[in-house]
C-alpha cells in the first residue's frame, strides 16, 4: 500500500509539472539587466528576478561600446541558474545594434547610442529628405540616437567597416540569433531606427534608396510573439524587443484615457492609437509614433529620465559619497526652496561625466542660482523632470485632442512615492503606480501569449492585475504647481532663443 501511495505522489508531480510553465524574461537595460524567472500555473503567475548584472559600457577603437561578450556571458548564467525552462525572451533599449560580417562574426562591439559618431548626421540627413517629410515617412521624431543616423555615421566615418556589414540586427534580436542561429527583426524594436514604413509596417524604401542603404542587410520582419527557434531545450520568442513596447503590454489601467509613463534611465510617455499621429501638429508636439506589442500604433512623448540622477549618483561616489536613491530625496525633501530647473533634454546632459557640475554649469548659464549639495541638486532634477512629464502630458492631449484622465507610472519609478506623488501633483492627475517590473512582466505575459497558454492581452492583463499591489497617488494642493511650471516653460523659451 506504501508503494501505491508513493508512486500516487510521484504522479501528481508529474502532472504538476506538466500544468507549469516556467518563463524567463532578460529585461537589458542601459545600466543593468535583469534575469526574471515567471512561473505559470493554474492562471496564476509567480515572478521572481533570479540574477541581476551592471551593463557598464567601455570604449573600443575611441568609440563608447556596449561589452557584449559580458553581456552574453551573464545571460547565459542567468540560463544556467533558471534551470529547464520552457521559453525565453528579451527586450533593451532601441537602436542600438551589432553588426555582422559575411562570417557571422560581430564587426565590433555593438556602439553606444550616446557615443558622438553621430554628431551632424541629422543636417547631412535634412538636405535628401526634409525632417518633416522624414517624420511623415517613418512616424519617428528626429533623434541623433535613431538606427539611421548610426548607420549613415558608419557608412560615412568607417567605410571600411560599412563594406564588411551584411546584418545588422537590433540588440534583442542579435541575442536571438546568438542562441538560435536565426536571424529576425522583430517590429516594436525596428520602429526604433526611423526607417520603418509606420503604416505598411515594412521597411522603407524610399528611405533605404534614398541613402544607399541595402534591405538585405536587415533580418525578416517578424511580430511580437514570434517564436524564433530554441536554446538548449527552450523557445527563444521574440518578445516586444523595445522594452517601452514590453512595459506598454503590462499596462493594466483603461488604455483609452490613461497614459503610462515608464520611468527608467528614459523616461517615455504614451498610448495605444488606431493609426500613427503623423500631422503637422504632431510633428510640431515633438509625438513620435513606434509599433505596440499588439500592432497597433503607439504615439509616444521621450524624454530623459533617471539618467541624471543615476550620473549623478555615479559621480559622488567616486568622490566617495556613495547616496542611496532613498537617501538623496530625504535630503531633496529637507531644501525648503526651490532654487533652479534645468532642461532634462538640453543636449550637454546627453554624454557620461560630472552630471553635478553640467548642472551648476546650466544654472549658472541661465541666470539662476547653482544648486551646492546633493540635496539641492535632486530636488533640481526632480522639479524638473515633473515639469517635463506635464508638458509632454499637454502634447499628447493637443494631438489627440481628448483629455487623458490618468496616468500609470511603471517601471522603477514605482519605487519612488515621492516622484509618484509629484507626477500628480504637477500633472493634476490621478496617478497609479506599478508595476515595477513591468517590462519584464509584459515580455513573460508575450511569451505565454506565443505558447497558447494566454488567449489576448486583455487576458494577460488581468493576469498582471491580479498578482500586482498599486499604490495610488492623488493632487494635493500644491500652490506652487503653477508657479513652478510656468517656470519652467519660460526656460524652455529663453533656451530654444539662445539656440
Amino acid at each position: 500500500m506504501q508503494a501505491v501511495f508513493l508512486y500516487w505522489d510521484y504522479l501528481e508531480e508529474i502532472i504538476k509539472e506538466v500544468n507549469m510553465r516556467k518563463i524567463l524574461a532578460f529585461d537589458l537595460g542601459s545600466s543593468s539587466v535583469r534575469a526574471i524567472l515567471g512561473i505559470y500555473e493554474k492562471e496564476k503567475l509567480q515572478c521572481k528576478e533570479i540574477h541581476r548584472f551592471e551593463n557598464q559600457p567601455v570604449y573600443e577603437n575611441g568609440k563608447l561600446c556596449w561589452n557584449f561578450p559580458v553581456l552574453m556571458k551573464e545571460v547565459k548564467k542567468g540560463i544556467q541558474i533558471a534551470g529547464k525552462v520552457d521559453s525565453i525572451g528579451f527586450d533593451s533599449w532601441g537602436a542600438d545594434f551589432g553588426m555582422l560580417d559575411e562570417s557571422n562574426s560581430l564587426l565590433g562591439l555593438p556602439v553606444h547610442y550616446r557615443d558622438p559618431r553621430t554628431e551632424g548626421m541629422t543636417d547631412k540627413v535634412w538636405k535628401k529628405i526634409p525632417e518633416k517629410r522624414l517624420f511623415q515617412m517613418t512616424g519617428n521624431q528626429t533623434y541623433a540616437t535613431n538606427s539611421l543616423y548610426q548607420i549613415l555615421a558608419c557608412k560615412e566615418k568607417e567605410p571600411e567597416t560599412w563594406n564588411k556589414v551584411r546584418r545588422i540586427l537590433h540588440i534583442p534580436d542579435l541575442f536571438h540569433y546568438l542562441l538560435t542561429g536565426i536571424a529576425v527583426c522583430e517590429r516594436t524594436i525596428a520602429s526604433t531606427a526611423q526607417i520603418l514604413d509606420p503604416f505598411t509596417k515594412e521597411w522603407n524604401p524610399q528611405v533605404m534608396k534614398t541613402f544607399g542603404i541595402p534591405q538585405s542587410i536587415f533580418a525578416p520582419l517578424v511580430d511580437s510573439g514570434t517564436m524564433v527557434g530554441s536554446y538548449e531545450g527552450a523557445a527563444v520568442t521574440a518578445v516586444a524587443g523595445h522594452d517601452t513596447q514590453s512595459a506598454g503590454a503590462a499596462l493594466t489601467k483603461d488604455p483609452e484615457n490613461t497614459a503610462f509613463l515608464n520611468i527608467g534611465t528614459w523616461s517615455l510617455m504614451g498610448m495605444d492609437q488606431k493609426k500613427p499621429m503623423i500631422s503637422d501638429e504632431a510633428f510640431k508636439l515633438g509625438i513620435s509614433n513606434e509599433q505596440s506589442a499588439f500592432g497597433e500604433a503607439q504615439c509616444l512623448m521621450n524624454m530623459t529620465g533617471m539618467w541624471l540622477l543615476q550620473e549623478c549618483r555615479r559621480q559622488w561616489a567616486q568622490q566617495g559619497m556613495d547616496y542611496s536613491f532613498d537617501q538623496l530625496e530625504i535630503q531633496a525633501d529637507e531644501e525648503d526652496k526651490d532654487l533652479c530647473l534645468i532642461d532634462v533634454n538640453s543636449p550637454e546632459f546627453i554624454a557620461p561625466g560630472n552630471m553635478p557640475e553640467k548642472i551648476q554649469q546650466y544654472c549658472e548659464r541661465t541666470g539662476q542660482k547653482k544648486p551646492d549639495t546633493a540635496g539641492e541638486i535632486t530636488r533640481c532634477i526632480y522639479k524638473s523632470l515633473v515639469c517635463e512629464y506635464r508638458r509632454n502630458l499637454e502634447c499628447l492631449e493637443k494631438g489627440r485632442k481628448k483629455r487623458i484622465a490618468g496616468l500609470q507610472i511603471l517601471g522603477g519609478g514605482v519605487r519612488s512615492p515621492r516622484i509618484c506623488q509629484m507626477t500628480a501633483d504637477m500633472c493634476g492627475r490621478t496617478v497609479t503606480a506599478g508595476p515595477a517590473e513591468a517590462t519584464a512582466l509584459g515580455n513573460i505575459l508575450l511569451q505565454l501569449m506565443a505558447m497558447g497558454e494566454i488567449r489576448n492581452r486583455d487576458e494577460g492583463r488581468r493576469l498582471i492585475r491580479d498578482m500586482e499591489k498599486y499604490a495610488v497617488y492623488r493632487p494635493s494642493e500644491d500652490g506652487n504647481a503653477e508657479k513652478i511650471y510656468e517656470s519652467y516653460l519660460g526656460l524652455l523659451q529663453q533656451e530654444k532663443g539662445r539656440r
